[in-house]
């Protein structure tokens, strides 16, 4: 039971660390792009990609913790639903370019970024 209450205390650090990056984001960028979901996803995949690393290879957190992190914080901070309906709504306002960018930049983006937290945790 105790489980639940660590994911939900991360859940809610990481929605409003989102929260807070997209506010940021958008002020500074004033644009149609959902630069923020890119930003927060492509951070929070190279964060779990570090530290599924310091979990594998070097039991660095316990169990409690890594519920705390990488599921609580990092699911309440990345946003992959958030994402799914931007993309969405680009396609449905025509912008099948932005929409195609977006979906690329995402999956590659994220991708690269958790490979590179895993590969630069493994060489330390």
């Amino acid at each position: 039971m105790l489980d639940w209450l660590w994911v939900a205390i991360g859940g809610a650090a990481g929605s409003m660390m989102r929260y807070g990056t997209v506010i940021a984001v958008q002020r500074m960028t004033k644009g149609e792009f959902p630069l923020a979901t890119l930003a927060v996803n492509i951070v929070g995949s190279f964060i779990i990609g570090w530290l599924a690393f310091l979990v594998l290879e070097r039991d660095f957190m316990s169990v409690e913790a890594r519920l705390v992190v990488m599921v609580g914080v990092l699911g309440g901070f990345t946003t992959f639903s958030t994402f799914s309906l931007e993309t969405l709504r680009l396609l449905q306002g025509g912008g099948w370019s932005a929409a195609a960018a977006n979906i690329a930049l995402s999956v590659a983006g994220s991708l690269l970024a958790a490979w590179a937290g895993f590969s630069i945790a493994s060489a330390s």
